[in-house]
């Protein structure tokens, strides 16, 4: 079990902060998720309150349920350890559902993204694809499919004889950002939304840019759940098909910015075939 899941916030307290210091109740459902990729999930300037596209949809879907989905932070290196550990119930984050991933768990798919390659605004290292970067340092995080990425780049880099690209993994993807923003690396390997709503945010949008025209690795982002837990997962589905259905769905997005990523229904382990 990884070091970093004893870091995590107690439940309690967690529960307390997130639904206004009521206790965590039996039957909630507890989720397990990295809280600092807006704008799909992050804390708000208060440093308590989550917020973002997956905190909507999540509290969108509770009241189908009836049952409170109640997040809890933790690194994404350490998120299926925890679910294998049964400390949560389900990973509701930026996973993407991929036939490696779902022989651990299984996924109720929940939006569309890709890989982008964020820099540092005026691209002083003339980064202008994946294939630009050979001989550059890059950063990921720590088990994401980004790095599978970049080790297949590398590999190309130096079968045409160019110098293999260097790769800092970090456990949050905030760090692995400040290193593109410092110039300690050439690019960031992180989800679309996340990059191009950095890219236009941070800074009033003076710090970074994305490389346009350019998106790798298409797969759909998905709700993890332990695979005896069938019931679990079909409620899951059936309220996201239930908020699709209805049209909140596609106002949740839209409130954030990213509905270019919408599914038209909550396809159970639509990764299988996803070419990572």
């Amino acid at each position: 079990m990884p070091q970093s899941i004893r870091h995590f916030l107690p439940l309690a307290a967690l529960a307390a902060l997130l639904a206004g210091g009521a206790a965590l109740a039996a039957d909630d459902i507890k989720a397990g998720s990295i809280t600092n990729s807006p704008p799909m999930i992050s804390y708000a300037s208060d440093g308590t309150t989550l917020q973002g596209a997956i905190v909507d949809l999540a509290a969108a879907m509770s009241k189908q349920m009836g049952r409170t989905i109640v997040f809890e932070s933790i690194p994404f290196n350490a998120l299926i350890p925890a679910m294998q550990a049964k400390r949560i119930d389900i990973t509701f984050t930026m996973m993407n559902d991929t036939p490696e991933r779902e022989k651990l768990l299984d996924f109720v798919d929940f939006f569309n993204l890709g890989t982008m390659l964020l820099i540092r605004k005026g691209n002083p290292e003339h980064v202008e694809s994946l294939e630009t970067i050979c001989g550059k340092k890059v950063s990921t995080v720590q088990g994401s499919t980004q790095i599978k990425l970049v080790d297949d780049t590398s590999a190309k880099c130096t079968a045409a004889g160019k110098p293999a690209i260097e790769n800092l993994q970090y456990a949050q993807p905030s760090d692995a950002r400040l290193q593109v923003q410092t110039g300690h690396v050439a690019a960031f390997l992180g989800n679309s939304p996340v990059m191009v709503y950095l890219a236009k945010t941070a800074g009033d949008g003076t710090i970074f840019d994305v490389v346009r025209n350019h998106e790798y690795q298409p797969v759909p982002l998905g709700i993890g759940v332990a695979k005896s837990n069938t019931t679990l997962r079909d409620a899951l589905q059936k309220s996201l098909d239930a908020l699709i259905a209805d049209g909140t769905y596609r106002q949740i997005l839209e409130k954030h910015g990213v509905e270019n990523g919408a599914v038209k229904s909550a396809t159970i382990n639509g990764g299988a075939n996803a070419k990572i």
